[in-house]
């Protein structure tokens, strides 16, 4: 593949105004972190026509830079944005950091500032407004969502991107980031670990009989995957946190048709719930393990609202390379004490040990072999 390096900006991005302090610019959002990216040279605007079936995880798992795909087949005038967070420098970058910024100082400057998280704050009339589609005339593929493997079963929406829930009886929000399989027009899979914040709302709304409200927000600050991807402390909310990284609040829009809220300055957003009872099969899906995995109880999601900026980005990720950017996250999250893998103490102390080694050969083969741990705990 010829990767050409290209100039440009992207528009419509209000990210970079100075902070007081005279440090980095903070990113609000993802058109922000692509600009920067771009002035900094570390993006790659792919500029011919590439197909959404299989030649964009090709390419995202063959580069280890960041990627702005911008001609792609089935869908002109839209795009497609991978690997913004490839190494540990661009973790840094989209939280605030100066790109020269040592390894240790990252670090150090993370864990101070989890002391001090920070709420988000309510903002009105987001940019997604822009584009509102309901009920029967809404299709999930009406976006460039990748199919990224040939080991995939479809396309999958939901890759590098927030699920937001609420506990339907203590209203306590959670925001994770589970994959999602298109199934249909309005319905996709959610694939969550039965120990998962989701699934234990999920649970409590089937007790109720009751659907279970959900928000699918892609092209969030990357601020916000940070945190979503995060085994976040329980008196903290996910977005306190990410307020806490980037040491300002992030800025939230309600919901006008569920109790939900969700960034702003998301790309798409998608509302809907659900559906208590079924279980569906999700995959095979090539993952962070590199290999082929499937979720046979996965969730069944159903789509009732999608709003969108114009000309969206669509953020996602092909994983399974070694060193690929969901391993730099993990890596990064570790050395913070922030993430579990909801195994046996055997298994998190092994994975947390690797991550921050970054030793990601190894990570691989011990999730390979994790259904046999799991018995040991």
């Amino acid at each position: 593949m010829n990767e050409t390096q290209l100039s440009g900006e992207v528009e419509g991005s209000g990210g970079f105004e100075t902070r007081d302090s005279g440090g980095a610019p903070p990113v609000r959002d993802l058109r922000g972190l692509i600009r920067l990216l771009d002035d900094a040279g570390k993006l790659i605007r792919v500029k011919h026509l590439v197909d959404w079936k299989f030649e964009i995880g090709k390419w995202t798992r063959e580069s280890r830079q960041p990627l702005l795909f911008e001609n792609i087949k089935d869908y002109p005038g839209q795009r497609v944005f991978t690997n913004g967070l490839s190494e540990m420098a661009l973790i840094g970058l989209a939280l605030g950091f100066e790109l020269g910024t040592s390894f240790e100082t990252l670090i150090r400057e993370s864990r101070k500032r989890l002391n001090r998280p920070i709420p988000p704050k309510i903002v009105p009339v987001p940019p997604f407004l822009e584009n509102v589609v309901a009920g029967s005339g809404l299709d999930l593929s009406q976006f460039a969502v990748p199919q990224w493997s040939e080991h995939d079963a479809g396309r999958y929406i939901g890759t590098w991107h927030i699920n937001v829930t609420k506990d339907p009886e203590t209203g306590q929000r959670n925001v994770g980031c589970y994959r999602m399989q298109i199934l249909g027009p309005q319905q996709a899979t959610i694939s969550a670990s039965a120990g998962s914040d989701l699934m234990l709302h999920l649970a409590k709304a089937e007790a109720r009989d009751q659907a279970l409200p959900v928000v699918v927000a892609i092209g969030v600050p990357e601020v916000v995957v940070i945190a979503g991807g995060a085994a976040c402390p329980a008196e903290m909310d996910e977005f306190a946190l990410a307020g806490a990284l980037q040491q300002e609040p992030v800025e939230l829009a309600r919901s006008q048709t569920i109790d939900l809220e969700f960034p702003a300055n998301s790309e798409i957003v998608i509302e809907g719930f659900i559906l208590p009872g079924v279980r569906v099969q999700d995959g095979p899906y090539f993952d962070f393990c590199g290999i082929p995995n499937t979720n046979p109880k996965a969730a069944l999601f159903e789509a009732v609202r999608l709003m969108s900026r114009s000309k969206p980005i669509f953020r996602g990720s092909a994983i399974g390379r070694p060193g690929a950017e969901d391993h730099q996250l993990f890596a990064f999250l570790a050395q913070l004490d922030l993430v579990d893998f909801h195994g046996s103490r055997l298994k998190q102390k092994l994975h947390n040990f690797l991550w921050k080694k970054q030793h990601f050969r190894a990570v691989q083969r011990l999730g390979k072999i994790g259904p046999l741990l799991h018995k040991l705990h």
